[in-house]
C-alpha cells in the first residue's frame, strides 16, 4: 500500500512542477518557490541535526517514538485539539465553538461545515468559488485561515476556501465578532479557521453526487511522523429544482503533506497545493447576459512552526518579579506563505470577451511567547506580513461577425461561433504591494468565579502601487469578562475595537469585472468599528447552549455603489450599524457515554442540535446595507445504533425584504436533508444522503446576480481502511 502512495506522489509531483512555469517566472517568484520547497524537503534533516534540548511541551507538542500503534494514534489525535493561544484567551471570556463533519449530509463544499454555525451564511453568487458571511460581514471584512495561514483574495466577493477539498478538513473554528486585535485588518467582522486533521490510518474515499454527476476520490496515509492527502474531484454543470442548468462545473486536484520531527527546533512543516480548472461561475446572468469561467485557479501555501526553549530564563526578570509567581514557556515562531493565481474569462454573447489574469504572493512571519506573572497569563506576539506581486492583467476582445455577406434572415440566426474576436485593448488594472508590521499583547486571569481578559494591537501598514504610497497606523483592543452564576450558568461580556484598511482592489483597481466596470479610490478612509456582545451560557450533562446579543458600529463603512449602468465605484459611507442575536443548543450524546461505560451492545441514542440568528444592518440614513443575511434557524436530528447512524437537517430561511445596493428580495424557504452512515465492517463504511429532499427552488443569497441553489441530489460515499 505504501508503494501505491509513493506512486501517487510521483504522479502529482510531476504535474505540480509542470504547471504554470511561465506564469511563475513572470511572478519573479521562482527563486522564492525553490527556496521554500528545498527548505520544506530539508526540514527533517535540519530538525534531526538541531539541538535535542527543546522542550517536549511546546505549543504543538512532540510525538514520542513508540512501537505501540494505538498510543501513536492517540498522540497524533491529541494534536488536533490544540488551538492558537488567542482561542484559549477568548474562550475564557465567551463561548467558542468548533464544527466537524459528523452531522453533515454529504460535504461537497467546505462551506457546508461552516454553515453549521448560526453566525455563518452564504454570500455572493454561488458555485465552487463561493464565499461566506459572518453576522452580516463578508468579503474583505472576515478573515479565513487554513490552519492559521490567512487566505486573502483580490476578488470583490472576498476569499473563498473552495480550493480546499472537504476531505482535507476535519473541523472548523468560528470566531464571531471583531477580532482585529489578533488577526488584523481582515477580521473586523470575525474569522474562521479550517483545521487540518492528522492521518492515523491509510484510507481511500470514493464519492459520487447525482446532481452534478460529481466524482470525488481521496487517499490519505502516513509514515512515521509524516502524513499526506491526495484528492481529485470533478463535477459537471448541475441543475436547479426546475431542471435549469447551473453553471457550476469544476475540476480540482490537490496534495497536502505534513511532517512533525521528533526533535529539534522545527516542530511542524506542511504544504498544500491545489489546482482548480474549468470552474463555472453560477450566476443569474448565465447564459443570456454573461458566461463567466475561471479557466485556472491555483494555490500553493505552507507553514513552518518553530519553538525555542530556554530563551527566557528566570534571571531575565527583576528580583521582585522572580520572587513572585513567574514562569515562561518557549519562544514560538511561524513562517507561512500563500501563492495564488486566478484566470477569469467573461463572455458577453455577441458583444465582447474580457479576460484577466491575477496573481499574488502573501507571506508572513510571527514570533511570540507567553509567561505567567502574578497569576496573570500574559501572551505577546510580533507579526510581519506582506503581499507582493499583486497583479491583475486585463484584455478585451470585440466579437465581430464573420458573416458580413449573409442575408438579413441568415444573420439573425448567428451564434457565438459565427463571430471572431479582435483585441480591443490590453492593460494592467492592478499592480500593488502591501506590508504590515504589528505588535500584540494580552493578559488573562481568573478571580474566583470571574475570568478577565484584555489585550491590544498596534498595527502599521503601507500600501503601494507604481505612483502612490498610503500608510495607515491603527490601534485596536478588547476587554472581556465571564462570570459563573452557578454550576450550570455563566454570563460574559466582550467589548472590542476593530479596523479595516481598504483592500488593494478597493484602493487601486480600475477595470472590468463580471459585474461591469469598477473604479477604486486611493483616498478611501480606514473603517473603524466598536463591537459589544454579551452571552448567557448553560452547560450540564443533559444540555449545553448559549444565547449571544451583539451590536457593532462601523465608521467610514466602505461600499461599492452603482453610479450608472455597468459602472460602480468604491466610497465611504458615514457609518453603518449591524446588530442581532444568535443562539445554539446541543443535547449531548449522553447515551453514548453510558453505552461505552456499561459496554452495552444494543443501546441506541438520539442527538439534537438547534441554532439560529436574527441580524439587522443599516446606515446612518436608516437604509439597509448589503450582505445582511436573512434570519435563519437550523435543526439537526439524528439517531445512532451500533454500526448505523441516521441524521437529518432542517433549515428554515426567512424572507428578506430590506435590501441593500446590489441585492434582490428573497422569499422564505425550508429545506430538508437526510442521510445515513453504515459501518459495514471494520475496514469499510458507506454513506448515503439526499440533499434538498423536497426539491425547493430558492436563491443561494440576496446578491442580485445570485443563481438558484441546486435541486435535489443524492450522494454516495465509500471509505476503505487499507
Amino acid at each position: 500500500m505504501k508503494s501505491l502512495s509513493y506512486f501517487f506522489c510521483f504522479i502529482f509531483r510531476s504535474k505540480f512542477f509542470e504547471l504554470h512555469s511561465a506564469k511563475l517566472s513572470t511572478f519573479g517568484l521562482a527563486p522564492f518557490k525553490l527556496f521554500l520547497t528545498i527548505s520544506f524537503l530539508a526540514a527533517p534533516v535540519f530538525s534531526a541535526s538541531a539541538s535535542t534540548n527543546t522542550s517536549t511541551e511546546s505549543l504543538n507538542g512532540d510525538n514520542e517514538s513508540t512501537d505501540n500503534k494505538s498510543i501513536e494514534a492517540l498522540e497524533r489525535y491529541t494534536v488536533i485539539a490544540e488551538r492558537p493561544y488567542y482561542n484559549q484567551t477568548l474562550n475564557s471570556i465567551f463561548p467558542q465553538y468548533s464544527y466537524d463533519k459528523s452531522n453533515l449530509v454529504g460535504s461537497p463544499h467546505i462551506n457546508d461545515i461552516l454553515l453549521q454555525s448560526p453566525s455563518v451564511n452564504l454570500n455572493g453568487q454561488g458555485g465552487q468559488i463561493q464565499n461566506i458571511n459572518i453576522r452580516g460581514f463578508s468579503r474583505w471584512r472576515i478573515q479565513s485561515l487554513l490552519d492559521g495561514v490567512p487566505i486573502v483574495s483580490d476578488r470583490r466577493a472576498g476569499a473563498s476556501v473552495g480550493f480546499v477539498p472537504p476531505s482535507f478538513i476535519q473541523s472548523v473554528a468560528v470566531i464571531p465578532g471583531a477580532a482585529s486585535t489578533y488577526l488584523g485588518s481582515g477580521a473586523i467582522g470575525g474569522a474562521v479557521d479550517l483545521l487540518l486533521p492528522y492521518n492515523t490510518e491509510s484510507n481511500l474515499q470514493i464519492g459520487w453526487s447525482s446532481n452534478q454527476q460529481a466524482q470525488d476520490y481521496s487517499y490519505a496515509d502516513y509514515a512515521a511522523n509524516t502524513d499526506w492527502n491526495l484528492s481529485y474531484r470533478k463535477g459537471n454543470n448541475g441543475s436547479d429544482a426546475q431542471g435549469n442548468t447551473l453553471f457550476d462545473k469544476f475540476e480540482q486536484t490537490a496534495l497536502f503533506i505534513r511532517h512533525r520531527p521528533e526533535s529539534g527546533v522545527l516542530k511542524e512543516a506542511w504544504t498544500l497545493y491545489s489546482d482548480n480548472s474549468d470552474i463555472g461561475k453560477s450566476s443569474s446572468d448565465f447564459p443570456e447576459d454573461r458566461v463567466t469561467t475561471y479557466p485556472e485557479n491555483t494555490h500553493w501555501l505552507g507553514k513552518m512552526t518553530f519553538a525555542f526553549s530556554n530563551i527566557f530564563s528566570s534571571d531575565l526578570f527583576s528580583d521582585d518579579m522572580a520572587s513572585s509567581d513567574t514562569s515562561s514557556t518557549d519562544l514560538v515562531s511561524n513562517l507561512w506563505w500563500h501563492q495564488s493565481t486566478l484566470d477569469t474569462h467573461i463572455l458577453r454573447p455577441e458583444d465582447r470577451i474580457n479576460e484577466s489574469e491575477s496573481e499574488a504572493l502573501d507571506f508572513g512571519f510571527d514570533v511570540g511567547s507567553n509567561a505567567r506573572i502574578n497569576n496573570w497569563q500574559v501572551n505577546w506576539q510580533v507579526q510581519l506580513m506582506g503581499r507582493e506581486g499583486v497583479i491583475i492583467d486585463e484584455r478585451e476582445f470585440t466579437l465581430v461577425s464573420s458573416a458580413s455577406e449573409l442575408t438579413v434572415d441568415e444573420a439573425s440566426n448567428l451564434t457565438d461561433s459565427s463571430f471572431i474576436s479582435e483585441l480591443s485593448y490590453e492593460l494592467r488594472t492592478l499592480d500593488a504591494s502591501e506590508t504590515t508590521v504589528a505588535g500584540i499583547a494580552d493578559a488573562s486571569r481568573t478571580f474566583g468565579a470571574t475570568s478577565l481578559a484584555f489585550g491590544g494591537r498596534l498595527d502599521w501598514q503601507q500600501q503601494s502601487n507604481n505612483a502612490d504610497d498610503v500608510t495607515n497606523t491603527n490601534v485596536s483592543g478588547f476587554i472581556g469578562a465571564s462570570h459563573t452564576l452557578s454550576p450550570q450558568w455563566s454570563a460574559s461580556v466582550y467589548l472590542s475595537s476593530a479596523f479595516r484598511n481598504p483592500s488593494l482592489t478597493e484602493r487601486y483597481f480600475s477595470g472590468e469585472t463580471p459585474r461591469g466596470t469598477v473604479f477604486g479610490d486611493d483616498n478611501l478612509e480606514t473603517e473603524q468599528a466598536t463591537n459589544v456582545q454579551a452571552s448567557l451560557s448553560y452547560n450540564s450533562i443533559d444540555l449545553t447552549g448559549s444565547v449571544e446579543v451583539f451590536h457593532q458600529k462601523i465608521n467610514h463603512y466602505i461600499e461599492r455603489t452603482t453610479v450608472s449602468e455597468n459602472v460602480q465605484v468604491y466610497s465611504n459611507l458615514d457609518s453603518a450599524t449591524i446588530r442581532g442575536i444568535s443562539y445554539q443548543l446541543d443535547w449531548p450524546q449522553l447515551q453514548a457515554v453510558n453505552k461505552a461505560q456499561n459496554k452495552a451492545t444494543e443501546q441506541g441514542y438520539w442527538f439534537v442540535q438547534l441554532n439560529g440568528a436574527w441580524i439587522d444592518g443599516e446606515d446612518t440614513l436608516g437604509s439597509a446595507i448589503s450582505d445582511i443575511p436573512p434570519n435563519s434557524q437550523r435543526l439537526t436530528l439524528g439517531y445512532e445504533l451500533e454500526d448505523v447512524r441516521l441524521f437529518s437537517t432542517l433549515v428554515h430561511r426567512a424572507s428578506k425584504r430590506d435590501i441593500g445596493d446590489g441585492e434582490k428580495e428573497l422569499g422564505n424557504v425550508t429545506t430538508i436533508d437526510i442521510g445515513a452512515l453504515w459501518q459495514f465492517n471494520q475496514r469499510m463504511s458507506v454513506q448515503a444522503s439526499w440533499r434538498n429532499l423536497t426539491n425547493q427552488q430558492y436563491y443561494v443569497s440576496a446578491d442580485d446576480k445570485a443563481a438558484f441553489a441546486q435541486g435535489e441530489s443524492v450522494q454516495l460515499a465509500l471509505t476503505f481502511l487499507l
